[in-house]
């Protein structure tokens, strides 16, 4: 393990980099590859998530980075450009067919971003082997390469499910709207991954039109299908599409649930306000609560108010942060809770800052003595919040306050106080 981790940075290290950053040469890449192929399969997962991700030039001076630390920017950016070398090409179509799956992916991935030709794609496309056609697949979608989608839309009728059910993902990714009546057929496959990924997709393209074919999905035995479909159902906004989530919150899948909420926010359907209510306080699962929450901001209906504020009481934290923070997203509320109030004292500091944040948005000039005690906070972003707000709501009594949040130790408060007095009448 010592030895494949030193062969990785070593992979990183090798060459320059060079003015403009050109991409990674054959050497290189051929060490990475290599490296990656006697490394621990969660280590090469991990890298193969961050290649294209580097931040080009990274820190200035290497801030940050340990003394004794190589200079590997240079070598990392490569990897993140666009590979053009035609041995590098070469070696990563070579590379397609490995046994190993992950050091595939990377090849893949590379060779997405690469000057790979279109024909090079559309043979690969075609190759007698099942696992050269889905690197492939992957490799046209990670490039987003409008130039291969007949290829990829007959690859959906593929024989082996891995390559037809990227190509689906592939179609997803390159967002053509052309694509669209392939995928549609294919959520019919007889595979459930072509069915998976063919759903997915066809949400990517927004339109209404597509729901219909779906619907069905939401009733389909594997638990990541019907979610799936709740997700692709929520970028649709269709006509038939709300009723249909609705129903789905009481699928006794905690990720359906999720999905079918979030995209219900996302379609703002109105009529789902109190089953989400009904969720936020009953469902056991956190996540979905805490899902629940976030969509009763979105959907912003005063009347969520009193269940987002039972929330403020729920035990997991994250909950209480977002009923928090989605209690400032509502609409028309003039007085706040009590407990949004107690909230803004927590102990926690980002359930401490959604209820300041959410405090001064509602403006209930009750709470001013509230507001007055945040700018004593630690935490600038609520000293901040807690200034504006007593500056919208306009009274004497945040007078002395105000003023003495002039001389705050932040300059941005110190301003935000000085605009907040200007709005006070004396």
């Amino acid at each position: 393990m010592i030895r494949a981790l030193y062969l990785l940075v070593l992979s990183v290290a090798a060459g320059g980099g060079g003015p403009g950053r050109p991409g990674a040469d054959s050497a290189r890449v051929a060490t990475l590859l290599a490296a990656l192929a006697h490394t621990d399969p969660v280590i090469c997962d991990l890298i193969g998530d961050q290649l294209g991700n580097f931040w080009i030039g990274d820190e200035p001076g290497r801030l940050g980075r340990f003394d004794d630390a190589p200079n590997v920017q240079g070598a990392k950016d490569s990897l993140a450009g666009r590979i053009t070398d035609p041995r590098a090409v070469s070696l990563l179509v070579a590379t397609l067919g490995s046994d190993n799956q992950c050091v595939r992916r990377v090849a893949a991935k590379l060779l997405g971003h690469s000057a790979v030709s279109a024909n090079v794609l559309g043979s690969l496309l075609e190759n007698a082997s099942p696992r050269i056609r889905e690197s492939a697949a992957y490799a046209a979608g990670v490039g987003e390469r409008h130039e291969t989608r007949g290829p990829l839309e007959r690859r959906l009728a593929d024989s082996a499910s891995g390559p037809a059910a990227m190509a689906a993902w592939a179609l997803g990714e390159i967002q053509d709207p052309a694509s669209a009546p392939a995928l549609q057929g294919a959520v019919h496959s007889p595979s459930p991954r072509v069915r998976l990924a063919s759903a997915w997709a066809l949400g990517r393209f927004e339109d209404a039109s597509y729901a219909k074919d779906v619907l069905p999905l939401l009733r389909d035995v594997d638990p990541v299908m019907r979610a799936t479909a709740a997700e692709a159902l929520g970028q649709m906004k269709g006509p038939r599409v709300g009723a249909a989530l609705v129903g789905a919150l009481t699928d006794r899948n905690d990720a359906v649930r999720r999905a079918a909420v979030s995209a219900l926010a996302d379609l703002n359907e109105r009529s789902a306000v109190p089953p989400i209510e009904g969720l936020l306080l009953n469902d056991p699962d956190a996540d979905v609560r805490r899902e629940c929450a976030s969509a009763l901001g979105n959907l912003s209906l005063a009347r969520s108010l009193e269940p987002l504020a039972r929330a403020l009481g729920d035990e997991e934290v994250d909950v209480r942060r977002e009923a928090a923070s989605a209690i400032g997203d509502l609409d028309d509320v003039t007085k706040a809770p009590a407990a949004l109030v107690r909230a803004t004292t927590s102990p926690d500091l980002d359930l401490r800052r959604h209820a300041t944040k959410a405090l001064a948005h509602i403006g209930d000039l009750a709470t001013v003595q509230a507001l007055v005690d945040r700018l004593g906070d630690d935490d600038k972003s609520i000293r901040l919040a807690a200034v504006e707000g007593l500056g919208e709501m306009k009274v004497a009594a945040a007078l002395p306050a105000l003023t003495r949040a002039l001389n705050d130790r932040d300059p941005e408060v110190r301003r935000a106080a000085a605009e907040a007095l200007g709005k006070t009448d004396n």
